[in-house]
């Protein structure tokens, strides 16, 4: 029998990369299907759990009002350095109508299907497989989780935003048989897809309540309820937003206490502090799953590490952005919206622990001149054997709590978004004065507040920010570009307008090529403005 799992395992792993349509098209009928339960775990442990999600969507942030294009030095543009630059992410930081190009492809659209794809065939293996009862019950919710998880990326990337949407909207196809023989699958509708997506996490939560499933690298209940939390925030469902939230911060209610720290571990490039300890590592207790492998190195472009920092040293590229991108007077850039003293190291320590700030050069080459923010929530280069990169975690549960709250809006609903929203700040903030009603002059202002705290709080994790961004009105967002890179040649802006409908990701061109059901998403063409 492990003879025979193994060769499954090289067959599956085979038939589900080869590409979308041959992947969605692929019988299992000369297969050697696994026997029980625990191959089958081991199966969407192995081939699952969305190991490189973040390396195939590390680039989404690049679209938002986070990342701005900058000259590293002002006399000083190589981009022959890395081949991690300009020419892979400028049609999408520009928001054309096609994003991939001679040296980018998108792979996130195919490697969420095999998600989809590995959770279907577990989900009906499991049924008939032999093994204890719970043990299928875990399997099962687990396999549940996967399918609503890889359904929420694919909806939130190539499909209009919940509640910008009408029921009957096209979404993404709805691909529920781990046997697919259809040429080209259309697409479902948004009501198909979320739908799909609740009933799948409702599940999950049957099958895995009250069940023991090890440690945070595992699929587990709180796991379970996180999602839960998030769906249900983004579909505009408060109630349900709030009861999974609330019942998961009650069996998990600890926060990361930062409010001692003054510096990232890298004070410079290159320069790692060992006494400053990374916020994703083993012992943070926040964390509660953990989905990414970490990288082995920064240089090769899997974090945003090596893709927002590692440009602005040797090469023009794009930056944590300092100048405004918004057209809106209140909206302030990421940076801006710490309220941190930085010489005296006092206020919101995120700014302090999140980010190496600027640094100025002295040498004749950039004299006088800056580089800017660089993120770094985890280093790259400290302590791997103990860092983590992409989890979930109870900060954006708190957060989102607040938020529920206050788009409710009943009555003592206020109260209750404050204080989610005072005990998370109180473990970001020193010295701290909590918030009270008197605070907000209205409403309004409590839940923009939250959207801001949020977006303090999550950047640069996930694909957060873009996700707020749609779902937050698409509010008309510019970022500056310069097709030379040298400081002879003027920035040039492209605007990306309200409701405008790069606000959606087309699909990957392969897969429009090869499928003629798949209607596409339309991009205006984009020139400078």
């Amino acid at each position: 029998m492990k003879a025979k799992y193994k060769l499954f395992i090289v067959i599956m792993f085979i038939g589900i990369t080869v590409g979308c349509d041959d992947f969605l098209e692929r019988s299992s009928q000369n297969l050697i299907v696994p026997e029980t339960v625990k191959h089958y775990k081991e199966l969407l442990q192995g081939d699952g759990y969305f190991k490189d999600l973040y390396e195939k969507t590390k680039w989404v942030l690049f679209m938002t009002d986070d990342a701005e294009f900058q000259e590293s030095y002002s006399r000083f543009s190589d981009y022959s350095f890395t081949s991690d630059n300009v020419t892979h992410y400028g049609d999408i930081y520009t928001w054309q109508s096609e994003i991939e190009n001679d040296n980018f492809t998108d792979e996130a659209y195919l490697y969420l299907y095999k998600q989809v794809k590995l959770a279907n065939l577990c989900l009906e293996g499991a049924i008939n497989a032999e093994g204890e009862n719970e043990d299928r019950e875990i399997l099962l919710g687990q396999s549940y989780f996967t399918r609503a998880m890889a359904y929420f990326y694919l909806a939130n990337l190539y499909g209009q935003a919940y509640n910008e949407a009408q029921p009957s909207d096209m979404c993404v196809p709805l691909v529920l048989e781990p046997d697919i023989t259809i040429v080209s699958p259309s697409r479902a509708t948004i009501s198909q897809i979320w739908g799909q997506m609740t009933s799948d996490i409702e599940n999950a939560i049957k099958n895995l309540k009250d069940k023991s499933t090890g440690d945070y690298f595992t699929i587990g209940y709180d796991a379970v309820l996180a999602l839960a939390t998030r769906i249900y925030l983004f579909m505009e469902d408060w109630d349900n937003a709030i009861t999974y939230g609330e019942e998961l911060v009650g069996r998990k209610p600890e926060l990361q206490d930062i409010t001692s720290e003054t510096k990232a571990t890298s004070s410079t490039y290159g320069s790692t502090d060992k006494a400053v300890i990374n916020f994703f590592r083993a012992d943070n207790p926040e964390i509660i799953w953990n989905f990414n492998t970490a990288p082995t190195s920064n240089s090769t472009g899997k974090t945003f590490y090596g893709l927002f920092a590692k440009y602005g040293v040797y090469t023009a590229g794009y930056w944590i952005a300092t100048s405004s991108q918004s057209f809106y007077p209140e909206q302030k850039t990421l940076i801006e919206m710490y309220d941190t003293d930085e010489t005296a190291k006092t206020g919101d320590r995120r700014l302090l622990y999140w980010f190496i700030p600027p640094v100025k050069k002295t040498s004749s080459s950039y004299a006088d001149s800056y580089n800017t923010y660089k993120t770094l929530k985890y280093d790259p280069q400290y302590d791997k054997q103990n860092m983590l990169m992409q989890c979930f975690r109870t900060g954006e549960v708190y957060i989102s709590l607040a938020e529920a709250y206050a788009r409710r809006n009943a009555a003592g609903d206020n109260v209750k978004a404050i204080g989610y929203l005072n005990s998370l700040r109180e473990k970001r903030i020193n010295p701290y004065t909590a918030l009270s009603l008197g605070d907000f002059v209205s409403n309004d202002a409590l839940v923009q507040f939250c959207w801001d705290e949020r977006r303090r709080e999550l950047c640069f994790e996930e694909c957060h920010r873009w996700w707020d961004m749609r779902r937050q009105g698409q509010k008309q967002v510019t970022h500056r570009y310069n097709y030379g890179g040298t400081s002879g040649d003027a920035f040039v802006t492209f605007t990306l307008q309200e409701k405008d409908p790069a606000f959606i990701l087309n699909f990957p061109i392969v897969e429009r090529n090869q499928s003629p059901n798949l209607v596409p998403n339309s991009r205006p063409t984009r020139n400078e403005n």
